[in-house]
């Protein structure tokens, strides 16, 4: 079966864009299925793990509890292959594609007959109206992944069947950014008949293999196959049951006792468990690019001021940090640069881990007296006059593990009090949003593994994933706005270090380190390569998963 494959390299892909390679994808025959020659139909896929929405706007959310219970229910225009690991993109709603050869014009042809679950056929207007959402969304309206495709200028409906692309400047990785598992195509109709905000929908219409069903929160989601689906060899499962389940032993335990089919989010204690059964079970293990740690509220004195929050990190005991969470999940020391992006951060890790300032193990005596030396020169020696810090908390367990080290250092080294507040993540996101808070625990993933990506994510001026509330680096911002240009290697680099040292003055937030996920699952799930699994938010569709009865 053919099919076009694009290497997920994204500077490499700049480079084929710049010298003016036209990309096309497979004819419209080209249908995805289950590798295996006899693959079965039937049975429920009972799924556990991470899976209470805070609420059910794909496009606004950025959590794994919104991404893998609901995106089974929808597709995306473009899709990572489910076969390989996510390391290529395939066709999905957009059979074939095209692009200019400057790079700045992409036009996508969309398969004919699709129709959503209410029945209304999907057109060009949809996929408009979604991106349009995502790129150009109404005021109050977040759009967590809008940084990603700032170099487009406009989404336009060329005919029912055709939609088009036109970008400011190029950009590499931009076709890996339209098959993000997060872009789903929502109907136009829906969004103009919910103001644009659908974050108490939990109805919205979806094209995709499943529908849905019924939901409790905090417990199950339950989705029904689509007999309607616009690829008749999919799904092969008869159901979806998306089970909540907290990080860690839980999770582990339903899976070995035979509860569950697949768990999201074991711990290492359950992992070695589950590995010592491998003719029942597989373990899988991959990084994602995110940022796990404290987001700092810029507009609350004296946070603002840069001198503070380099003493707050300086005084920052990764290793214990990594420890405290050993027996739930793993993660990899807290540093600018993500683990999971290989072509950066093994060099960078290796070349400063242990001796830069606040990332040393254990903390260093002369990094504390410097975090007081500047706590001084800010005004607040021996923290007198410093008020009295809110830790918001998100009511994940390493995050809930987290907040009372934070304190502790905060406390123990430069005498700051502080008040642990732990809370549900959709308050956590409406204080957040509000500017309800001091320092912030949570995790903010990536849309993708590129720093020009994920730094104008977490840290650019105005990006709605940037959750240090009011923080603004213009310098940081052009620096990052060259590295989405840049493909030379050693320019490249050359970037990277620079971006790496602002950070290290600026200190937007305090990062305590990237995820580790552990997956685990039966051996009778077949069908879609989890052994593979490279990334979390791409690739949960579970369509070509089947069960061996």
């Amino acid at each position: 079966m053919l099919r076009t494959r694009v290497p997920l390299f994204p500077f490499l892909l700049l480079i084929v864009i710049a010298c003016g390679t036209i990309a096309t994808a497979a004819p419209p025959t080209d249908m995805l299925h289950a590798s295996e020659s006899n693959p079965k139909y039937g049975g429920i896929l009972r799924w556990a793990g991470l899976a209470d929405a805070p609420f059910f706007d794909l496009h606004q959310c950025d959590t794994a509890a919104c991404a893998v219970p609901m995106e089974p229910m929808y597709d995306t225009l473009l899709r990572y292959n489910p076969l390989d690991g996510s390391k290529t993109i395939i066709p999905d709603l957009a059979h074939k594609w095209d692009a200019s050869g400057d790079g700045l014009t992409y036009t996508f042809h969309l398969r004919d007959g699709v129709k959503f679950h209410d029945g209304a056929p999907l057109t060009s207007e949809d996929v408009k109206a979604s991106f349009d959402h995502i790129i150009f969304p109404p005021p109050g309206i977040l759009s967590p992944r809008k940084g990603v495709f700032d170099a487009v200028k406009e989404v336009k409906a060329i005919d029912p069947l055709t939609v088009q692309f036109t970008l400011s400047t190029p950009r590499g990785f931009f076709l890996a950014a339209i098959a993000s598992g997060w872009n789903v195509i929502y109907r136009k109709k829906t969004l103009e008949d919910n103001n644009f905000d659908l974050k108490k929908v939990k109805l919205a219409p979806g094209t995709g293999p499943f529908i849905f069903e019924s939901y409790q929160p905090g417990q199950v989601w339950k989705m029904r196959k689509n007999p309607h689906y616009w690829n008749p060899a999919l799904p092969y499962l008869d159901g979806l049951e998306m089970h909540h389940l907290p990080y860690g032993p839980a999770t582990g335990t339903a899976l070995l006792t035979g509860q569950v089919d697949y768990v999201y989010g074991l711990g290492a204690d359950s992992r070695a468990d589950i590995e010592k059964e491998p003719a029942k079970f597989t373990v899988v293990t991959y990084g994602i690019p995110s940022a796990l740690g404290g987001y700092i509220n810029f507009t609350h004195k004296p946070l603002d001021d840069a001198r503070v929050r380099q003493a707050l990190n300086l005084v920052l005991d990764r290793c214990v940090i990594k420890r405290s969470t050993a027996a739930i999940r793993e993660i990899n020391y807290g540093m600018w640069m993500p683990a999971s992006d290989v072509v950066h951060a093994k060099a960078y890790r290796d070349a400063t881990f242990q001796h830069t300032p606040g990332y040393t193990c254990p903390t260093r005596p002369e990094d504390i007296a410097r975090a007081k030396t500047l706590l001084t020169q800010a005004g607040y020696p021996d923290a007198k006059g410093f008020p009295k810090l809110d830790i918001m908390v998100r009511n994940i367990n390493f995050f809930v593990a987290w907040g009372p080290l934070l304190q502790a250092f905060l406390k123990q080294h430069l005498r700051i009090d502080s008040a642990v507040r732990t809370v549900e993540t959709a308050v956590w996101v409406e204080d957040w949003t509000k500017g309800n808070y001091d320092i912030g625990l949570n995790g903010n993933p990536a849309t993708l593994d590129t720093p020009a990506e994920y730094w104008k994510k977490w840290y650019s001026t105005g990006s709605s994933g940037n959750w240090n509330k009011g923080a603004s680096n213009p310098q940081l911002d052009a620096l990052i706005d060259q590295l989405a240009l840049e493909s030379d290697p050693q320019k490249l680099n050359h970037l990277i270090q620079q971006g790496i040292k602002l950070l290290d003055e600026w200190v937007p937030a305090l990062i305590f380190g990237d995820a580790v996920i552990i997956d685990g699952f039966s051996n009778k799930l077949k069908g879609c390569n989890r052994k593979e699994r490279t990334t979390l938010f791409n690739d949960n569709r579970l369509d070509t998963c089947w069960l061996e009865k």
